[in-house]
């Protein structure tokens, strides 16, 4: 990753078995999928094209909603060192799974971003039950946390064109999920940030060699849920 990509203000880990809070720091952890984080191996380079550490689809680290809410976030909170932690993520019983040792980073605020895993039969019919056990479980583990649900991503504006990397009933099951995301998120009163609006819009889409990549929000896309985001955080 070239130095003028990188965000001064922010440490970033991806195993939180080496991460130490400190005093003055502002802790964030993300419990998503590869709209959030996705590595890079020289397999990815060889067979996606994706050549760089990112939320998929952003042309860069500093470019993803990730970094684009934590720069909000720092300007706000001058005093404050802002640590970015990626945790578990991808359907909600694998999010759950890193519950644990994710609390020990004891963070300030928690983005879960989840759902398109579970957009196929027969995952969809247990999304709401395993999505709220890892809710409840992020409740339970990190009591001073705030937590923030974001809904599904479904870029219904590309109809067909990115049909092989999406289930058929993708989109009849996208909106069942995101049902689902308000309710636990009414139950357990966290706040919920829907991003279905921006599906709507080719403008946000991503480009690339193959349709996994292409079917990710862009860099305007990871803007859309940086700036929803910040609306629900302040």
């Amino acid at each position: 990753m070239p130095s003028e990509d990188k965000l001064s203000f922010v440490e970033n880990s991806d195993n939180p078995a080496d991460f130490r809070k400190q005093e003055g720091d502002y802790v964030i952890l993300f419990k998503g999928n590869s709209i959030t984080r996705h590595g890079v191996s020289e397999k990815t380079i060889a067979e996606l094209g994706w050549d760089h550490l990112a939320g998929m689809a952003a042309s860069s680290e500093s470019k993803d909603y990730a970094h684009l809410f934590a720069d909000k976030i720092q300007a706000e909170m001058q005093d404050k060192r802002i640590r970015l932690l990626f945790g578990r993520g991808g359907r909600p019983v694998l999010s759950l799974a890193g519950v644990e040792l994710e609390a020990h980073a004891d963070p300030d605020l928690i983005i879960v971003q989840n759902g398109e895993h579970s957009a196929l039969y027969p995952e969809v019919e247990n999304f709401a039950r395993d999505h709220e056990k890892l809710i409840s479980s992020l409740k339970k583990s990190c009591p001073k946390a705030r937590i923030i649900s974001i809904g599904i991503w479904n870029p219904t504006a590309r109809g067909n064109e990115l049909s092989a990397c999406a289930s058929p009933e993708y989109d009849q099951c996208a909106k069942r999920i995101e049902e689902a995301q308000k309710e636990v998120a009414a139950k357990f009163q966290i706040d919920f940030v829907s991003v279905a609006k921006f599906g709507q819009d080719p403008a946000n889409f991503g480009t690339g060699k193959v349709a996994g990549v292409c079917w990710h929000p862009n860099d305007n896309g990871m803007k859309c849920y940086a700036d929803a985001l910040s609306e629900a955080f302040f």
